[in-house]
């Protein structure tokens, strides 16, 4: 396969178009004719051999589409990262118990992921079967096959790490444990059709190799099953990456709102959205830290929070024992520290440092990791990679990987005192997986809910529908999301009493 270049994405994004809208409303059909065709399109002439690439650059379309407005309205739009400024649409920046229904950005106050994530899952499915079962002479078959699963894969591990439950095509229910296995299979698959093709490009700037975007993929639908063993077999996945290896949602600007970055188009020059500095403002009860941060009541600013000028010591310390981020704005940090430049917050152009507003005169910064409409998004890269190795083996080899990883961002290397510290044998594991979680956290920043995924394998903090925010506005309860409230009663295997039912009491949304 030749990949396509960046001056051809343009025209695949038209062809796709006209297959997304006959896409609609298809997370509970089992056929296209059960979709409101546009015009005389039939589903004999659209489901057809020639039009399998097509049909399969719909899927991830759609995919892309989902993933840009979750990280901007869901990933990025939660207790401990962003506020909304205006009480219209303030709620959306705190963790919600259900996601929007609707399509994906067609307007500014747009937040529909979950329907296009479905379209985007079915679709892929539904090309796959047709590859398998009857469509054998299409050219490059092993390749197409191969990126329908990978797609498949990615949308049941989106669903599995973030939901209670699961299902789809009004199926029966699933827990989240069980979307992730399905989302594993699903990039096994894709690595036999992959190896049987050869690897390659995925077009459009997706990647320039399909089959490290498939052995990440499964990495991380395993690490999220949240058990040693899986955690394991993440780890061996992760050691076929390369250094320098990425994968990303790609986006474009212009008058195809889809396409936009949605997390600039939403986030910046708006003076609605605040990035948030350490959350010293909460005073609920309701949960303990983890044993790993000691146990017992949260205390008055709460670990691993605050985006504000963001430091490395010198001597490599990015956060305290305790879980608290260095940043420059402590007067006790040393004038050597450097600021990472992963973790950029800058005024905001309409509201800007000291000149906030709301309660406390609140300082209005934005990030600036995304400057424009059409910035991609990082899908899957190899620093995430580098960290779930680190994690499986901790010690001095999550040392080595995360040094590695500050390397190639000219960053501090975890050196002298620190590494002493952190090798000293009275607490060494803890204090390398508080190490590990802050570098997660930075290295991740606004990327399709890495650290959203992280905080609920480590049982960090949620504010569970207690206290309200620097703004005012009520925390809802979300911790993992429930599916809306129509796939309960539209799907006649499942019951409203299944909402939540697949989460524990700790993490479970519905009150």
């Amino acid at each position: 396969m030749t990949p396509m270049t960046q001056s051809t994405r343009g025209s695949w994004i038209a062809r796709s178009a006209a297959v997304l809208a006959l896409s609609v409303s298809v997370a509970a059909c089992e056929s296209l004719l059960e979709v409101e065709l546009p015009g005389q399109v039939t589903e004999d002439a659209t489901f057809v051999p020639a039009q399998a690439r097509l049909l399969v650059n719909s899927a991830i379309a759609d995919i892309e589409c989902a993933l840009s407005d979750f990280t901007a309205f869901e990933a990025a739009g939660n207790e401990d990262n962003t506020t909304r400024t205006v009480g219209w649409w303030g709620s959306r920046f705190e963790r919600p118990v259900t996601p929007n229904g609707g399509q994906c950005s067609t307007g500014e106050t747009s937040v529909g992921w979950f329907s296009p994530l479905h379209k985007g899952r079915w679709m892929a499915e539904q090309v796959y079967t047709k590859l398998q079962n009857d469509w054998t002479g299409v050219a490059d078959r092993e390749e197409l096959m191969g990126t329908a699963a990978l797609y498949a894969g990615l949308a049941y591990t989106h669903f599995g790490e973030f939901f209670c439950e699961v299902t789809a095509d009004a199926g029966p229910l699933m827990t989240w444990q069980e979307s992730l296995a399905k989302g594993e299979q699903w990039f096994t698959d894709a690595l036999t059709h992959i190896q049987a093709a050869g690897d390659y490009s995925i077009a459009t700037g997706v990647t320039t190799s399909a089959q490290q975007m498939a052995y990440l993929l499964r990495a991380r639908a395993r690490i999220a099953q949240n058990t040693p063993a899986k955690l394991a077999e993440a780890a061996l996945d992760a050691a076929q990456i390369q250094q320098g290896f990425t994968s990303s949602v790609t986006r474009e600007s212009g008058g195809e709102r889809t396409r936009w970055n949605r997390v600039y188009s939403a986030h910046v020059g708006l003076g609605w959205v605040i990035l948030l500095g350490p959350v010293d403002w909460w005073s609920g009860t309701s949960s303990n830290m983890p044993a790993l941060l000691g146990g017992g009541a949260w205390p008055a600013v709460i670990p691993f929070t605050g985006y504000w000028d963001l430091a490395i010591l010198a001597d490599g310390r990015a956060v305290s024992d305790t879980g608290y981020p260095i940043t420059l704005a402590d007067a006790s940090t040393p004038a050597d520290s450097t600021a990472d430049p992963r973790v950029l917050a800058v005024p905001s152009s309409v509201g800007g440092v000291g000149g906030g507003g709301g309660p406390y005169n609140y300082p209005q910064l934005e990030q600036a990791k995304y400057t424009s409409q059409g910035d991609d998004f990082p899908l899957a890269k190899w620093e995430e990679a580098w960290l779930i190795q680190a994690q499986a083996a901790g010690g001095a080899t999550a040392i080595t990987l995360v040094n590695e990883i500050r390397a190639a961002h000219s960053l501090p290397q975890i050196t002298g005192a620190y590494l002493t510290s952190l090798t000293d044998g009275t607490n060494d594991a803890s204090e390398i997986q508080i190490m590990l979680l802050e570098e997660i956290r930075r290295s991740h920043y606004l990327e399709s809910g890495r650290w959203w995924s992280t905080k609920l394998r480590y049982d960090l903090w949620f504010p569970r529908g207690e206290g309200v925010d620097r703004w005012n506005f009520g925390y809802q309860t979300g911790v993992r999301m429930v599916f809306p409230n129509g796939e309960f009663t539209a799907n006649p295997n499942l019951d409203e009493a299944d909402q939540g039912s697949g989460c524990a009491p700790n993490q479970n949304p519905v009150v």
